[in-house]
């Protein structure tokens, strides 16, 4: 066994030697970048993971012990922003989704938007606008009653966040146009981002802004310098771009697998050397000498690492040229996505996940304020359940093989809900005993955390497939416009997550954080959050069981987006040798498909918002199958705003459907009449349903047969 297991090793290092700078046969990837990803991947995770200590919420650190603000302001903050935030995200989608290529007159009315908000915002800021309202009327007094907030301030809290949006709708509009290119879709940012991010994050610590006195002024002062913070970001890019370094999931997941997940080891060894250090300070995790030195140098060294490497790795997304890419429309972008049933089930379990929102991390009092821990004992038990997750993730090709997407994530549910119910039983049970239900809390953590990471890597790779099924469906990854679904699920997230701070508040909570070190008070303030979050655990179960998106529908996607990649590059080589346009090829008949049962069952848990989309995507169907490309937007919203107009267009393109049917040999399942009936009574649903089941399977005519073999149903 050994000779055979030296024999095996040799023949990895000829291969690895044979192949440094060309990927084998049948793969994309040279193993020379898998250790420009150990190396640059990790740099920029431990970066990026060192970041987390600076964030604008309570349960940092520097908010915790320096600025010290209300808890309830925060939740406050993005109520007052939210609305306003709707209208930014709508521009932001569509130039992200175009990859800042557009038309020069959009361009241009973009920057004057832009800039507009940069001008409201500071105008907000510096002018007293609150003096424009009656002093003594209902509007000022209430605003002034809050805590943390006055009138004043809460025009300077919204000043900010308009301000913000156009300084960074602008940045984004300008860098991606320059710079994506060059760099790809994923790490052009690193590019723009790099240098002022290492400067503000010095500013950070040393802007003595917390040594304001007056809390209202300190709450509106500390948004402004995080805003100016949160301008420039340095997300985890480079992993990002790894997710897309293939077009082979197979070598996807094996990259994730090993480089990605062994470069995570910096971090980890971070997550030991970090606290160590903060514990030998006078005033440990209290010190503001934490966010002068210790997290500026950490990051600073890791986000250079990052620079050096994130030109060696590439992405490979099967797309045609820059040059080529055809413009996304607002409304095809925004409903090419609500198309998408996985999205839609994705976002149920999102929604369902809220419940726990507004919770305290449960690891900061356990350790903190349960153990009292710090220094290096904190280090390495964070440590010790941190590696916890690592050994079974490099099996993780082996449950990918083994089971299903479904199955994976309904046990990894179930698994944080049994997991969390022996927690809350420990804390309940034994709270007179800390050491005893301590340490019961710690294995459970280790246990949970070793059901975690084969989930999340599965996770990732299935969001990324399910990218490339939106490429499939609209041409683009729409990753942008996919936030349409937070328009849904974003008002009732905000408001789910008062409901623990203010359970909170009933048990004595609030920016003291002090109280936890009171047994009696820590054991509620734990076991109630913890127990809504287990129900939420068990319903996010439910969704998953109408998953069906599995390797065979993968395969038939990624075939498409090659011949579509393989046919454009072609036109445009062509094109290029011949100064003009002359390729003329039949356009792919491919038809929106859904499943017509969850069709409906996603219609009744949006509250008809789905059913919206289901009609536009209806109406794309009839404008394909009659060859036209114009034109669907306005009929989409005749059928909406216009009486009658809906009678109208069921039986006219009733007939339409009907007719194509015979053309093609087929039987519909319903015809002109059937419709005109059902929409006089005003049924759109199950006109919607019969038209569905008829475009679900209709044949493409001869000519386009050859779109069968790539064909896919979303559902």
């Amino acid at each position: 066994m050994a000779a055979n297991a030296l024999s095996r090793l040799k023949g990895f290092a000829t291969d690895v030697k044979s192949h440094w700078n060309k990927p084998p046969e049948g793969r994309y990837v040279p193993y020379h970048e898998y250790l420009d990803i150990f190396v640059g991947v990790g740099s920029n995770y431990a970066g990026s993971k060192t970041l987390e200590y600076i964030a604008f919420a309570a349960s940092c650190y520097l908010m915790m012990y320096h600025y010290k603000l209300p808890y309830l302001t925060f939740s406050v903050i993005n109520i007052i922003n939210m609305p306003l935030g709707y209208i930014w995200t709508l521009i932001w989608w569509y130039v992200c989704d175009n990859l800042g290529f557009l038309g020069k007159k959009t361009e241009r009315r973009l920057y004057i938007v832009y800039f507009s908000l940069i001008a409201a915002g500071l105008t907000l800021i510096i002018a007293p606008v609150s003096l424009l309202f009656d002093q003594n009327g209902g509007f000022v007094t209430y605003m002034n009653s809050l805590e943390g907030i006055s009138c004043a301030s809460a025009f300077k809290i919204l000043g900010t966040h308009v301000l913000y949006n156009g300084w960074v709708g602008a940045r984004n509009l300008f860098w991606r146009k320059k710079l994506l290119p060059k760099y790809g879709r994923y790490k052009y940012g690193l590019y723009c981002d790099f240098l002022p991010k290492c400067i503000t994050v010095i500013l950070i610590g040393w802007l003595p802004l917390y040594n304001i006195t007056d809390v209202v002024t300190r709450v509106w002062t500390a948004n402004l310098l995080f805003a100016c913070y949160n301008v420039f970001g340095f997300a985890n890019n480079l992993e990002m771009c790894t997710q897309n370094i293939s077009p082979d999931t197979k070598e996807r997941i094996l990259i994730r697998t090993y480089p990605i997940k062994l470069s995570h080891l910096a971090q980890s060894i971070l997550a030991i050397i970090l606290p160590a250090i903060i514990g030998k300070l006078p005033g440990k995790w209290e010190d503001i000498n934490i966010f002068r030195y210790v997290i500026p140098i950490t990051f600073i060294t890791f986000a250079c690492l990052t620079m050096i490497f994130a030109g060696r790795i590439k992405e490979r997304i099967p797309q045609p040229p820059l040059e080529k890419k055809v413009e996304i429309k607002f409304w095809d972008g925004m409903f090419g996505v609500m198309g998408n049933k996985y999205k839609w089930i994705n976002t149920i379990v999102g929604l369902l996940d809220s419940l726990g929102n507004g919770m305290l991390a449960f690891t900061t009092i356990l350790y903190l304020y349960t153990f009292r821990l710090s220094g290096l004992t904190y280090s390495l038990i964070v440590a010790l359940v941190s590696f916890a997750g690592t050994p079974p993730d490099f099996f993780t090709p082996y449950f990918m093989k083994r089971f299903s997407y479904k199955q994976i994530m309904i046990f990894y549910q179930l698994s944080r809900a049994a997991g969390f119910a022996v927690i809350v039983a420990a804390l309940y049970f034994f709270k007179d005993r800390l050491m005893l239900s301590g340490i019961i809390c710690v294995v459970m953590l280790f246990i949970m955390e070793m059901c975690k990471t084969v989930p999340t890597s599965v996770g990732h790779d299935m969001d990324i497939r399910i990218n490339d099924y939106q490429m499939y469906l609209s041409g683009e990854r729409l990753e942008s416009f996919s936030g349409v679904f937070g328009w849904f699920t974003g008002p009732i997230t905000s408001f789910v997550g008062l409901i623990i701070p203010l359970l909170l508040l009933k048990y004595g909570f609030n920016s003291n954080w002090d109280v936890l070190f009171i047994d009696g008070s820590r054991v509620n303030i734990i076991i109630i959050p913890i127990i809504i979050d287990i129900i939420g655990y068990l319903l996010m179960t439910i969704p998953y069981f109408f998953w069906d998106y599995d390797d065979d529908k993968q395969n038939k996607v990624m075939a498409v987006l090659r011949r579509r990649e393989e046919v454009t590059k072609a036109r445009a080589e062509q094109e290029k040798q011949q100064g003009a346009t002359f390729i003329t090829e039949a356009r792919e008949e491919v038809y929106y498909k859904s499943n017509v049962g969850l069709s409906i069952l996603f219609s009744v848990i949006s509250l008809g918002f789905y059913a919206v989309d289901w009609q536009y995507q209806t109406i794309k169907n009839v404008k394909a199958l009659k060859n036209e490309t114009k034109g669907a937007v306005k009929e989409f919203l005749c059928c909406l705003f216009l009486p009658f107009y809906g009678v109208y267009w069921w039986y006219k393109n009733g007939r339409t459907v009907r007719m194509a049917f015979d053309e093609r040999n087929q039987t519909c399942s319903s015809n002109e009449t059937t419709y005109l009936i059902l929409s006089l009574f005003g049924l759109y649903i199950v006109c919607l349903a019969l038209m569905q089941s008829d475009f679900n399977i209709m044949e493409p005519k001869p000519a386009f047969r050859y779109a069968e073999e790539g064909g896919v149903s979303n559902g």
